[in-house]
């Protein structure tokens, strides 16, 4: 793959890295004293997914 995909792939992990973790925050605890355990598990996997996206771009471009 060429320099600029990866560079594309970084970008992307990074953008929905902060997305997903903002995501994360404001549905997984909806209310004071609340936490919703199915929104955190979506949210909490695409942090996952994006981070790893992030790293191999990273690493790779």
């Amino acid at each position: 793959m060429s320099d600029t995909l990866w560079s594309i792939i970084c970008l992307a992990g990074l953008w929905g890295f902060v997305a997903c973790t903002i995501l994360l925050i404001l549905k997984a605890f909806p209310a004071r004293d609340s936490f919703d355990r199915s929104a955190a598990l979506k949210w909490g996997a695409g942090v996952l997914v994006c981070f790893v996206a992030w790293i191999v771009g990273m690493t790779q471009a």
